[in-house]
């Protein structure tokens, strides 16, 4: 009994295929990035911006290998609003960037919200 093996042999590893992140999935990991940063309000049942989006939001722009983002945020109260959007923007940058495909040219930031704190009111003994 004679056993035949075939071996094919792979070419570079650039030429055996690509990868391909579709749109969405880049908004997401936006979305994802934004959301992960202090300071940046969570998803919350009545917080929402015209159109009936939640926020953290994004709308990016990719061509070829370049990633335009834009953000919307909640940010909670009290905190710096220009130390939060440049803490967003970093984190958006890094994390497009990581993939390693994409260079991230532009990511503009814009506060949409600041939510009030939630008051808790205490009951009146009578």
């Amino acid at each position: 009994m004679t056993e035949t093996v075939t071996t094919d042999t792979l070419g570079e590893a650039g030429q055996r295929g690509s990868l391909e992140i579709k749109h969405k999935a880049v908004e997401r990991l936006a979305v994802l990035a934004a959301r992960s940063t202090d300071a940046v309000a969570r998803p919350q049942p009545g917080l929402r911006v015209l159109g009936g989006r939640d926020l953290p939001k994004a709308d990016v722009t990719v061509n070829g290998s370049r990633v335009r983002a834009r953000v919307a945020v909640a940010v909670t109260w009290p905190s710096p609003l220009a130390k939060v959007a440049a803490d967003v923007r970093a984190a958006v940058a890094r994390d497009l960037s990581e993939l390693g495909i994409y260079t991230v040219d532009r990511v503009d930031v814009t506060v949409q919200c600041v939510p009030a704190e939630a008051t808790h009111e205490e009951g009146r003994v009578q």
